[in-house]
């Protein structure tokens, strides 16, 4: 990154206009966005095999088994468990590229409260799920196996509880945090875009018998972060890409 010198001649408005700018290629160069989007990407890519081979534990003892079909009214404890461990991993690796990116740049970086939002959302999420264990946004019907997904209902504040507990939301969540640490309106834009697409996404009920049902659940969201990385990288200003 390169800077004009001042002249001591120049007007107190050009000498505002020379911090304004300076402070606007320090913010571009400390910018990694293309990072975080592409760890996520990876992470919900690796929960496919989790989400079809990992083994159910009845840890909240809600789960109902006739013939072929088990019906579970709580969330799947591995995959949770899964979710917890790699969003708290992943914000460790992303610290780590920051800091590593700010030693060779020469340049420092705010990126704690975006870590430290991060991880705490992901323990939020955990408690979350864990307390809709017990405290159910729908009610638990005596016969699950007579109740088809079209027939479930759920209220405003509940859809939106339902979608931005769930743990690729709470990367969306986690994005506008960074937006506001890297001052960029275009992962903002990105970030709120995402939002919509996987709180709906996560909302939708998936009437069907296969053992892959979930998947888009899972490819949806990590379709967008795989593009939104490749875009962030491709379009990245020349300031960010010279070290």
């Amino acid at each position: 990154m390169t800077h004009e010198s001042v002249s001591p001649t120049d007007s107190p408005h050009d000498l505002l206009a020379a911090v304004r700018e300076l402070t606007r290629q320090v913010r571009v160069a400390q910018r990694g966005t293309w990072f975080p989007l592409l760890v996520f990407a990876a992470v919900t890519l690796v929960a496919i095999p989790v989400y079809r081979y990992a083994p159910f534990v009845d840890l909240f003892g809600t789960c109902r088994s006739q013939p072929g079909q088990t019906v579970c009214m709580t969330p799947h404890p591995v995959e949770l468990g899964y979710w917890t461990l790699a969003l708290v991993l992943a914000y460790g690796v992303i610290a780590g590229f920051y800091v590593r990116q700010s030693r060779r740049r020469g340049i420092g970086t705010p990126i704690r409260p975006y870590v430290i939002t991060g991880v705490a959302l992901a323990l939020a999420m955990a408690a979350v799920s864990v307390w809709q264990a017990y405290q159910p946004l729908l009610p638990v019907p005596a016969d699950p196996f007579a109740v088809d997904a079209a027939d479930i209902a759920l209220s405003p504040a509940a859809w939106l509880v339902n979608g931005f507990a769930s743990p690729i939301a709470v990367i969306g969540l986690a994005l506008l945090v960074l937006a506001w640490v890297e001052r960029n309106g275009a992962l903002a834009a990105y970030s709120v875009g995402y939002l919509v697409i996987v709180v709906a996404e996560s909302s939708r009920f998936i009437h069907s018998s296969s053992p892959w049902f979930f998947l888009p659940h899972l490819l949806v969201p990590a379709a967008a972060l795989l593009l939104g990385a490749a875009a962030f990288a491709l379009f990245r200003p020349a300031a960010e890409v010279q070290p």
